[in-house]
């Protein structure tokens, strides 16, 4: 039927507008008045119009609603019987509510007027609760007002003296105090006259209660009384304000020790104090004088000591308060007075707080002083070891106090809190202290003159240690400043170092060989001086360190360790250039003649019959003892370096034999004398050391073996007891020279890498001996233009590759 009616309505748009009168806010009237003044003409001819449409609409409407009912009236009728069916039911509800109502007023009724008699036994009873609670409280009152008038004596007794009261229980006293103001205090007794006439007495009670617990708390204090302590402790603690007296009482301690530290930094005060007894005095620029600083500072050190004493006493006596908080505990909860204390300081103790709090008021005092006064700065930074005397005798107090020993103390974290207040004299001190050895160091070496160039003496080296030795005194009391004051004394051992190092000369090879009259050169000469200035350096500061720890000693050493190391730097430098100048004079052995013929009254024995090079050696080499080594006086060191100068000849001598070409018979003969005439050399240069040729090792055996081998056959030559401690290379050698005496003769290997002895010899001994031999033979076999056949002919070049295999395949 919706859709019909919709449909209708479509097709009717074209004769009126239907929205208008769907509209719930539509009007007849102002319809009407609307369709009036839309009509232009005065003849009413729109007007018609509108209302044929109306009619037509309506007219539609009506038919559309016959329609409807004829379409849909089963619908409409069963609609009808629906409705009659709810009437139905909704008067049997409405009886039904009306019951409801009438059995209400009788409930109401029922109710109304046992809840009013409830509500007044109710109200009485409140009213009685209220009663009995204020009397019960006033009772509770009346009996600790008679408790308390029991353990107070009584206020009209004035002749009593307030030391008795410390017979009688006050912790008593002062619970029943707290309980009878917590109950004036929760009740209200306004208006009963029995309680406000006892208010008086009450609060003249606390007060004299608090008066003496607060005597006992500072006599026990100040009098180190534990016993005091404690009673004046738990009295304020019954009385609930035990934390806030400890409070009060520590950061009064606090406060005057500020007091004290601003007076003894306080210059204006010091000055005035120093001109009343001193009329003289004058300052500048609120500074002192020249002349009146060692009586200001003497004043200043004077405060400051009285007030390292009182800081001390108050430690003392927090330390002691401390340790009756620590035993004092809560009745109920066991929970210490400590612990209470601590939660109001926000701290982990009460002496945490105060060593934190008195370490920042100290540094923070002393550096707003010296800030403005230079004065004090230079005073405290020049005597800082005095001000760190002062703070060890304070912890000492302090330790000893305590039953522990400063040693141990000082690990403390109280120690380290108070020792970083003076930080900022500490770093000062210390640049100062530097400044005073290095001004020492530099006055030793001279940047210009005649003396720049010149090493130091051994009374330089005594100024050095002293100076050193003072400021490690000066700083020996304490470890932690020792230990810097070591660092420093580290620096400075470095720029002597440094300095010596810097005077070392660039020396040529020609300052080795002996003059003709046996005159030392300079650059030699300070050479040496360096060397034995460094080494009286070393030794000296061992003796400095004997005195102290081994944590003192563990830093030194670096220092001292520093001069030994430049003092074998440049011993080793002046071992190389002997060692040089050996080689330059072996070397010439190969100008010698030893492919000579045999003289019949030739004796290898005979001074007159060494070689030149072997005269020549031997004068060298009283030139290196009587001129240069013989001038050392740097501890064994020497003996050390004699016995690697006499390894090395050695070493040179015999490579240098082996490549001796040609050799006869009686150039055998002449070097067998040479080696004899070598070893005594030798031996005589190293007994003056107290060294035996012995001791030299390889170099000797092989010098030992390498004799007896010449005139052995070559078939001989491969035996293990005749070439014992004898070189593979030096063994190929000899067996190439021997090879030259016939023909067709094998090359010498230096020969054919086209290298002079001495670079030949220089370059194998950087190699590893199964090298030397691989190249050795190599050249030999290469470089001696033969063909494999006439290897083979060569008894020596059978033996050398016997000598190669041997090496190159170890027996297990």
């Amino acid at each position: 039927m919706a859709g019909n009616t919709t449909f209708f309505l479509r097709e009717a748009d074209n004769y009126i507008d239907y929205d208008t009168f769907l509209s719930d806010e539509f009007d007849a009237n102002s319809y009407a008045n609307t369709i009036v003044n839309q009509s232009g003409t005065g003849d009413g001819s729109d007007i018609g119009t509108a209302l044929a449409k109306l009619s037509f609409s309506i007219d539609s409407l009506n038919k559309q609603i016959q329609e409807q009912v004829t379409d849909n009236y089963e619908d409409l009728l069963g609609q009808v019987t629906g409705i009659k069916n709810l009437e139905t039911v909704l008067a049997t509800v409405k009886a039904n509510i009306q019951e409801l109502k009438l059995s209400l007023r009788k409930l109401v009724s029922k109710i109304k007027d046992p809840y009013h008699q409830l509500q007044s036994y109710t109200t009485q009873l409140e009213n009685l609760q209220q009663t009995c609670e204020l009397l019960r409280r006033l009772h509770r009152f009346l009996l600790l007002k008679r408790r308390l008038e029991g353990q107070l004596p009584s206020t009209e007794n004035t002749s009593i003296e307030p030391d008795s009261m410390a017979g009688r229980d006050l912790s008593a006293a002062a619970l029943t105090v707290h309980e009878l103001e917590t109950i004036v205090n929760e009740s209200d007794f306004e208006g009963i006259h029995i309680v406000t006439k006892e208010l008086a007495f009450i609060e003249t009670a606390r007060q004299r209660v608090e008066s003496e617990a607060d005597r006992l708390l500072k006599d026990g204090v100040n009098t180190q009384s534990q016993a005091k302590m404690a009673a004046g402790l738990q009295i304020f603690h019954n009385m609930r304000q035990m934390s806030t007296r400890v409070q009060e009482l520590t950061n009064g301690m606090l406060d005057d020790l500020a007091r004290n530290i601003k007076h003894v930094v306080d210059m204006h005060s010091l000055q005035k104090e120093m001109k009343g007894n001193h009329p003289n005095v004058r300052r500048t620029n609120n500074e002192p004088s020249f002349g009146n600083q060692q009586a200001l500072a003497q004043a200043i050190w004077g405060r400051m000591e009285t007030l390292m004493q009182s800081m001390s006493d108050s430690c003392i006596k927090i330390y002691d308060l401390e340790k009756v908080l620590e035993i004092k505990k809560d009745s109920l909860s066991q929970v210490t007075f400590l612990e209470e204390v601590a939660k109001m300081f926000d701290a982990t103790s009460l002496v945490s707080h105060f060593w934190r709090v008195l370490s920042a008021t100290f540094e923070r005092e002393l550096k707003e002083a010296t800030k403005v006064s230079t004065f004090l700065q230079n005073t405290f930074v020049g005597g800082y070891p005095k001000l760190l005397q002062l703070l060890h005798e304070f912890f000492s107090r302090v330790a000893i106090h305590n039953g522990t020993s400063l040693h141990d103390y000082a690990q403390s974290p109280e120690y380290v809190i108070m020792l970083r207040s003076f930080n900022i004299f500490e770093s000062g001190f210390l640049a100062r202290s530097l400044t005073r050895m290095h001004d020492t160091i530099n006055a030793t070496f001279p940047a210009h003159g005649g003396l720049s160039r010149t090493a130091p003496g051994r009374q330089s080296i005594l100024t050095i240690t002293r100076v050193i030795e003072h400021e490690l005194e000066t700083a020996a009391f304490e470890p932690h400043l020792a230990q810097a004051v070591a660092r420093n004394v580290v620096k400075t051992l470095n720029m002597f170092c440094a300095k010596c190092e810097a005077l070392i000369p660039n020396t040529d090879q020609s300052v080795y060989t002996a003059t003709q009259n046996n005159t030392i050169f300079m650059s030699l000469s300070r050479k040496i001086e360096l060397i034995n200035i460094t080494y009286y350096m070393h030794q000296s500061i061992w003796k400095v360190l004997e005195e102290y720890p081994e944590k003192m000693v563990d830093i030194i050493i670096k220092g001292s360790e520093e001069c030994r190391r430049v003092m074998l730097s440049i011993g080793q430098n002046l071992v190389d250039g002997i060692k040089l100048d050996i080689l330059r004079v072996l070397i010439r052995m190969h100008q010698e003649d030893f492919s000579g013929q045999a003289n019949r009254n030739f004796n290898p024995m005979e001074d007159d019959s060494a070689s030149a090079y072997v005269k020549e050696l031997a004068k060298h080499i009283r030139y290196h003892h009587s001129q240069i080594l013989s001038r050392l006086s740097c501890g064994t060191e020497p003996k050390s370096w004699v016995r690697q100068i006499g390894k090395y000849m050695l070493h040179v001598f015999v490579f240098q034999a082996s490549l001796i070409s040609p050799l006869s018979e009686a150039g055998k003969l002449k070097l067998a004398g040479d080696m004899a005439e070598i070893e005594f050399i030798t031996s005589s240069f190293l007994s003056d050391y107290g060294v035996r040729i012995e001791e030299i090792g390889d170099e000797y055996k092989a010098l030992r073996v390498l004799r007896p081998l010449l005139f052995l056959d070559s078939v001989q030559l491969t035996a293990a007891h005749h070439t014992a401690g004898l070189s593979k290379l030096v063994l190929i050698h000899h067996l190439v020279v021997r090879s030259q005496s016939s023909t067709p003769r094998l090359a010498l290997p230096y020969s054919v890498y086209d290298l002079s002895p001495r670079e030949y010899m220089e370059w194998m001994e950087r190699l590893s001996e199964q090298e030397q031999v691989s190249l050795a033979v190599d050249a030999i076999t290469k470089g001696s233009n033969l063909t494999a056949h006439e290897l083979e002919t060569i008894p020596e070049n059978r033996l050398i590759i016997e000598i190669a295999e041997q090496l190159s395949s170890p027996s297990i």
